[in-house]
């Protein structure tokens, strides 16, 4: 490995992609396994490239007013990761460390775009983003799957693996990984050992190098605010309550209160064997390290509604009813899991509304609301690790 320093918007608002009429989106056919719609270029223009999103980091690099930006891209043969720091070194106050990674999953493209808006919050001189940046150093992957975002670029709205039909959220290591997807063809193939993948390889260096005191990786496709283990419902880390403290002003906030929190397996009704905020949590030790799955459309959101109502619920009645009730929403959305098409033979149609906004306002919404919580999350551990380590 060795590293290399670096030093648009159009479509219609409103009206989603899918319903506008004589919009180009039933050209589909099937190559590699995977079912195409219109490029995103031609389908929702206001998305950007995985080459825009460089550029547009490349510029940021050279243009951040109060802070130092650097964008490198590390190596691993002639997979190329992007990494953006952005850092305030005037500032002799030790600094929290915060690592977010976005698109890991080549599909869920607002994930990207979510992380390009938060980039420019950084560097705009916005004055939460200018105060944050007294105690926090960041360092930001833009695009985690760049090979495979190219296919869904081309209309391959459903791949969520990388080049090598590997689910990157499945490959961080050989713990709790479900050797029985491997080489299946699924779209969670957790791939033929852990950090097979180049992808997760040089992510996995990151990590161990930085060891982020925040880690947040930003997914679509459901709703909710996820934290370990991945792996399984039966097991909380031990930082349960300071997670939770953290995590549930930001989904009154910035879901209203419509987005649960607390352990990814549970929140999502299925296990993530080999996922990478498990192996961040062992690894570092960190109490705050996060999956949140900042958007799905409506065929999937009201069941993540429901379930951050039972959650609210839970917290203000006694144990056993609420209770009682979450197991049955959980059983209830675990009979639907079971029931949905597998994801390599949806329709591209269905992808599209499931991970993606359609709408150029709609997609302007989301990344403008969780840019700030991503802020937020980090002034709030901040405030908590002073309380920590100062008393103040």
């Amino acid at each position: 490995m060795f590293k290399i320093i670096v030093l648009l918007l159009s479509g219609v608002a409103g009206v989603s992609v899918l319903q506008r009429s004589g919009a180009s989106i039933e050209r589909q056919h099937d190559t590699d396994g995977l079912k195409y719609g219109a490029p995103v270029s031609e389908l929702m223009p206001w998305y950007k490239s995985g080459d825009e999103i460089h550029e547009a980091y490349h510029a940021l690099a050279g243009n951040c007013p109060g802070a130092e930006a650097e964008l490198t891209t590390e190596f691993d043969g002639e997979l190329g990761l992007d990494v953006f720091k952005v850092r305030r070194s005037s500032s002799t106050k030790p600094k929290t460390k915060a690592m977010f990674v976005f698109g890991e999953h080549a599909r869920e493209l607002i994930s990207p775009e979510s992380g390009l808006h938060f980039a420019r919050k950084l560097c705009s001189q916005d004055p939460a983003a200018d105060a944050l940046l007294n105690d926090v150093e960041f360092t930001l992957i833009p695009n985690a799957n760049p090979i495979a975002r190219k296919q869904v670029e081309k209309g391959a709205y459903c791949k969520r693996t990388n080049e090598n039909g590997v689910d990157l959220n499945r490959n961080w290591g050989d713990t709790n990984r479900d050797e029985s997807l491997a080489g299946s063809g699924d779209e969670t193939d957790p791939g033929p050992t852990g950090f097979s993948e180049k992808e997760t390889k040089l992510l996995k260096s990151l990590v161990d190098t930085i060891r982020p005191d925040i880690y947040l990786s930003i997914h679509s496709g459901a709703y909710l605010l996820g934290e370990p283990y991945g792996y399984t419902q039966d097991k909380s880390p031990k930082e349960v309550q300071a997670m939770a403290e953290v995590l549930d002003p930001i989904s009154k906030k910035y879901c209203n209160g419509q987005c649960p929190y607390g352990g990814l397996a549970k929140m999502i009704d299925y296990a993530n064997g080999g996922c990478d905020i498990d192996y961040v949590y062992e690894k570092t030790g960190s109490p705050y390290v996060f999956t949140w799955e900042i958007y799905t459309g409506d065929r999937f959101r009201q069941e993540y509604v429901d379930k951050a109502q039972d959650q609210q619920n839970s917290l203000a009645k006694p144990s056993g009813e609420s209770q009682q009730s979450f197991l049955q929403r959980d059983r209830s959305s675990k009979k639907k899991m079971e029931e949905q098409e597998p994801e390599k033979d949806e329709d591209f149609k269905d992808c599209v509304s499931q991970f993606l906004p359609t709408t150029q306002t709609g997609t302007q919404m989301v990344v403008d609301n969780w840019s700030s919580a991503y802020l937020e999350l980090c002034d709030e551990v901040v405030k908590r690790r002073k309380k920590t380590l100062y008393g103040a």
